[in-house]
Formats: C-alpha cells, sequence, structure tokens
C-alpha cells in the first residue's frame, strides 16, 4: 500500500472507528480523560497502521479495542500510584499541626524536600511521569530509553523516593531534628 493509500485508509478508519473508541475510554475513564485515551489510541494506531488487519471491520476494530484497553490500563495504573503516592504525603508530617489538620502546602514542602534528596535523573523521571503525566513510551522519546528501560528508572525512582520520605517522617515525629544525625 502506497503511503498515499495508508493516509487514505487511516483517515476511513479514524472517521469510523473514533465513536466506538471514543465512547469505550469514556465508560472506562470517564469524560474528561476519553480524549486523550482516544488521541494515545489512534498514534499508537497510526505507528502501528501496518499490523492492523485491513480487510475486516471487525478485526480493525478488535484491535483498536486492544490498543485502548493497554492506555486504559496504563491511565489507571497511574491514577493509581498518584493515589498512593498522595495517601503517603498525606501521612507527613505524622503528627498534625497546631491547627489539627495537615495542609497542601505541608505536602508540597515534604514532597519537595524528598525529591531534592534524589539524583536528579530520578526526580526528571518522576517529573515527567506524575506531574506531566506521560506514560513510558513518551519519557523513552524524550530521554532516548526504551519504554522498558523507563519502566525500570520509574521503578528503581518511586523506591528511592519511597524512601527517603520514610526518611523524613523521624524527623518530623521527634519535632524537626534528623533522627539520622
Amino acid at each position: 500500500m502506497s503511503e498515499d493509500d495508508e493516509e487514505k485508509w487511516f483517515d476511513w478508519a479514524f472517521r469510523t472507528f473514533y465513536e466506538p473508541i471514543w465512547a469505550y475510554a469514556a465508560r472506562r475513564v470517564g469524560l474528561a480523560a476519553a480524549d486523550d485515551i482516544v488521541s494515545c489510541t489512534f498514534q499508537t494506531a497510526w505507528r502501528k497502521r501496518r499490523r492492523i488487519p485491513k480487510d475486516d471491520d471487525r478485526a480493525i476494530i478488535a484491535w483498536l479495542y486492544r490498543v485502548a484497553w493497554g492506555h486504559v490500563r496504563n491511565a489507571t495504573r497511574g491514577e493509581c500510584r498518584r493515589q498512593r503516592l498522595l495517601g503517603l504525603l498525606r501521612q507527613l508530617p505524622s503528627d498534625p499541626p497546631e491547627g489539627g489538620s495537615h495542609h497542601e502546602e505541608e505536602v508540597r514542602t515534604a514532597m519537595e524536600t524528598a525529591m531534592a534528596l534524589l539524583r536528579p535523573k530520578d526526580g526528571e523521571i518522576l517529573r515527567l511521569h506524575y506531574w506531566e503525566d506521560l506514560g513510558v513510551e513518551e519519557i523513552g522519546g524524550i530521554l532516548g530509553l526504551t519504554p522498558n528501560a523507563v519502566r525500570v528508572r520509574l521503578c528503581r525512582a518511586r523506591l528511592r523516593l519511597s524512601e527517603s520520605l520514610r526518611g523524613m517522617r523521624p524527623r518530623c515525629e521527634e519535632g524537626g531534628s534528623d533522627a539520622r544525625s
């Protein structure tokens, strides 16, 4: 198939299958995130267009659903990680301040302190993933890494961040003194 034919076919596939893929994404991740899932799905479809079966509409939609499912799964896992991280951060400091509740500024300060203790490469990969909400393929493209290498680095960076946050807890419990000193 020529490049022009591929573009025409892809345009047809996009127009034909956009709505069912969007509806699937909206049901799975909500209206706000559905556009992102569909965008990622069709970006993947464009990159892998030569692998998509061309002669069977049911096979095409099945292929697109499979890709969308992967993006939904990644988005869901990312949201779970963010919620776990926020839960951990809400636990710092362990003693409530005078006002009796934890404030967003305290959480932000704890996170900034913990991030500052990390190696620059760890901080960057965590920021790209959590703050910029980029996936492993996108981060790999930015940093010149394979998706697998990004996953490994993210895992290691999360562990180091967790250790850094755990290391801050004694300081908070002891009224600001550093237990490691």
